[in-house]
């Protein structure tokens, strides 16, 4: 059932239902109100006749009730002679219980009013028939304004409604109109306080949808661009595998061809969380993170490739660091900037990592002792594909993009400083605190120590 269907129902069976009971309502009091005039009628009928007049006095007197249409049977008796009959094409017997009463003449039913004055008792009857006629034309004449008025409503409301509709019509064809080019807004302007919310709605859903299309679009042109080099290496290693002349040559292209494989791979997972947070708008989940369990798992995680460098890395300084967030966000936050400190960490080096609280914050660092990032190009450092000059150690140049949208998308600050102890780059991302921090904890730096 469509949107009009149902106003329609809501709006016309209510209106027909109380129309029936107004009317009716209306009618029946009407009927009675107008035969209780009528009795008045009856009354002052009878009492307006003076108690002292001759017979040929009665021959004036001529009742006529609503124009002369309804007329009343008078009559006029001293003692058991009648004296008096407004027509002589019918009459009533006397009766002689005063007030009112219904009485019969040859079938017909009268409604008959009986005073004494003086020497004569006064009788004036009217038809019931010609009673109910009257009050029925006279009710009727009161309500055939409602019942028309209630038809005007109900022919009027379908309109209204249609015309009420029109804005949603004229937003489907706005809507329809629409390209995954050019997903512009709609204009609320003059839109309907009612429509507004809608409007809102749909921009915020067309905003969304424009991210995404555009980071679509992004993610074509990024992936096409940085996989074309680490495909024709894959080629080119898997033609030397081929075309090795002995078993040990073959084992050492092998192996280059897999460490090729799993950079290469970890390019896709990059441009596919580049794509990913470009299409997000905001946090899906801010759920309360404990960023100390994310840290810990991170350097588990991540403990292979230090050992592989023998690299000297763990938690230095562990703070309760509790904030709103997207767990699965932070935690590829935490692995990007650990990883990027180890690969550009030298062989034997060191990297550490620390939560500290402060005034109304938490800091997440990640120190190391490679060769830092020079002054001039910490601005360009969270640029995508951005890569220092001098720079020989083989990645992407995404992970500190990453780490950045996702700070922007956590309210957090990141930063690019010199590392004061280890003399290579210090990543800092400053979180706004959650709640207050209700265990501080001092971490013994050789307990967190993975390698």
């Amino acid at each position: 059932m469509s949107i009009k269907q149902r106003l329609l129902l809501w709006l016309l069976v209510p209106l027909l239902g109380l129309s029936v009971v107004f009317i009716g309502g209306t009618y029946a009091v009407e009927r009675a109100a107008i035969e209780h005039y009528q009795d008045l009628r009856l009354r002052q009928i009878a009492t307006g006749i003076p108690p002292r007049l001759k017979t040929a006095d009665f021959r004036a007197i001529n009742v006529k009730l609503f124009h002369g249409r309804d007329d009343f049977l008078l009559q006029v008796w001293t003692g058991d002679r009648e004296i008096y009959r407004s027509t002589i094409d019918r009459g009533l017997p006397r009766f002689t219980q005063p007030g009112f009463g219904i009485r019969s003449i040859g079938g017909e039913r009268w409604k008959v009013y009986l005073r004494h004055a003086g020497p004569y008792t006064i009788q004036v009857g009217q038809s019931l028939e010609e009673r109910s006629a009257l009050a029925r034309e006279r009710a009727l004449h009161l309500v055939a304004p409602l019942i028309l008025l209630f038809v005007v409503i109900a022919l009027f409301t379908p309109l209204a409604v249609t015309a009420g509709l029109r804005t949603l019509h004229r937003i489907s064809r706005e809507l329809d109109a629409r390209h995954i080019d050019r997903l512009n807004p709609l204009d609320p302007t003059g839109e309907p306080a009612e429509i507004q919310p809608l409007v809102q709605a749909i921009n915020t859903l067309l905003n969304r949808l424009g991210r995404a299309a555009g980071a679509q679009q992004r993610f074509l042109a990024d992936a096409s661009h940085e996989l074309r080099t680490p495909l024709a290496g894959l080629q080119l290693q898997v033609q030397m595998v081929e075309q090795a002349g002995s078993d040990a040559e073959r084992r050492n292209g092998l192996e280059a061809l897999k460490a090729s494989v799993k950079r290469t791979g970890r390019l896709v997972e990059q441009l596919l969380a580049t794509s990913r947070l470009d299409a997000e708008g905001s946090v899906a989940s801010r759920g309360p993170i404990t960023i100390n369990t994310i840290v810990r798992e991170a350097l588990v995680r991540l403990d292979p490739l230090a050992q592989a460098k023998r690299i000297d890395i763990g938690l230095v300084h562990d703070d309760e660091a509790v904030v709103p967030g997207d767990g699965d966000e932070l935690m590829l936050l935490v692995l990007n900037l650990i990883d990027n400190a180890i690969r550009y960490t030298p062989v034997g080096g060191q990297v550490d990592v620390a939560l500290w609280r402060g005034n109304g914050t938490f800091d997440l660092t990640v120190e190391d002792s490679g060769p830092g990032i020079p002054q001039a190009e910490r601005t360009r450092a969270f640029d995508r594909f951005f890569r220092g000059a001098g720079h020989t150690v083989a990645g992407s140049g995404l992970g500190l993009a990453i780490a950045k949208r996702i700070a922007d998308r956590h309210a957090a600050a990141i930063t690019l400083e010199d590392a004061a102890s280890l003399g290579g780059l210090c990543v800092r991302v400053r979180f706004p605190q959650d709640r207050p921090s209700t265990r501080p904890q001092f971490a013994d730096p050789e307990q967190n120590r993975l390698a």
